[in-house]
């Protein structure tokens, strides 16, 4: 058992996250500043106990093996020989296959409460590599992008995995987000399945694209120049071969523009869509209303939001 110096009980608020923002598949992420989750962790005896509460929260298997959350508390006890058990309650504020990075929220909550419940010490890199590994469950395989950024909070940059590097830029202050999330069904493996469809190999002419956009995207970031995101958010490989899992899509994305907003992409493997907004000069309630309405015209309802890149994954309370 833990140290009776150690805290009793950590509570963690973790971000929502979006991914990819066009051309960055697997190498983008960033942090949004709402909606978020809650987790309590809290020691018991033995075994690893989850309880889920909040949105969608019968879809979210309890079993610790098929929970991100439980994976990773999971590894992180056998790796740092912690002889306890656990009780994790995820109270769910993010809506979990959509899009917005709701797995990795769960299991950089874990990450970075079990850091601090027993003052293991790690750095940022090494609580991504924990917490990529939770991904497995939702995933059937570990990414980093979402991970990334609920962790370091703004946008990140994967510059590679094997050494894992991450590239942390804070985000323009003016920098809008609008999220549509349309009413469909996903199935339950959703990421595998929106992996599936991908091309098995890429021409040089859209390589080319996806190289420049990303490079004029992260120069975007690094100048604090939203028009220029937001132009760069084109992908001619990804998700081109997932558009036709989102009804609306095309429409949506031109009314998105039409209304102002400086690009729209997929969130993640979808189904939400991603706005950025300069809302110095751009409401960003227009913009999510167009979106709304660009579902609407292709016969599906969707929920609509406005937020901003958000802070990395947070202690909100520790009990001595």
């Amino acid at each position: 058992m833990k140290s009776a110096s150690l805290p009793n009980k950590v509570i963690v608020k973790a971000p929502a996250t979006t991914a990819n923002l066009g051309p960055g598949f697997d190498v983008f992420g960033m942090a949004l500043e709402q909606p978020s989750d809650k987790v309590t962790i809290i020691p018991i005896p033995k075994d690893i106990k989850i309880k889920v509460s909040g949105l969608a929260a019968d879809t979210i298997p309890t079993d610790p093996e098929k929970n991100t959350a439980g994976v990773v508390a999971k590894h992180i006890l056998q790796e740092f020989s912690l002889k306890t058990g656990l009780m994790i309650k995820l109270e769910k504020g993010i809506l979990p296959s959509v899009g917005l990075g709701s797995s990795a929220a769960s299991a950089a909550a874990v990450a970075f409460g079990l850091n601090r419940l027993f003052s293991l010490k790690l750095d940022h890199k090494q609580l991504i590599q924990l917490a990529a590994k939770g991904e497995i469950a939702s995933a059937g395989f570990e990414h980093a992008d979402n991970v990334s950024a609920a962790i370091y909070g703004d946008f990140i940059i994967i510059k590679s995995y094997r050494p894992l590097e991450v590239i942390h830029l804070e985000t323009p202050p003016n920098l809008g987000i609008c999220i549509a999330i349309p009413e469909v069904s996903t199935s339950p493996k959703k990421t595998e399945k929106a992996r599936s469809v991908l091309p098995k190999t890429v021409s040089m002419e859209k390589l080319v694209h996806n190289v420049g956009h990303a490079a004029t995207m992260a120069a975007g970031f690094a100048t604090g120049d939203v028009d220029l995101i937001g132009k760069s958010m084109s992908d001619a490989i990804v998700e081109p071969a997932r558009a036709f899992m989102i009804p609306g899509y095309q429409k949506v994305k031109e009314r998105t523009l039409k209304a102002g907003a400086c690009g729209a992409a997929i969130s993640g493997a979808g189904p939400a869509l991603i706005a950025i907004v300069n809302s110095n000069n751009t409401d960003t309630s227009r913009v999510a209303e167009a979106m709304e309405e660009g579902f609407k015209s292709a016969g599906v309802n969707a929920d609509t939001f406005c937020t901003r890149p958000g802070k990395g994954v947070s202690l909100l309370e520790v009990k001595e």
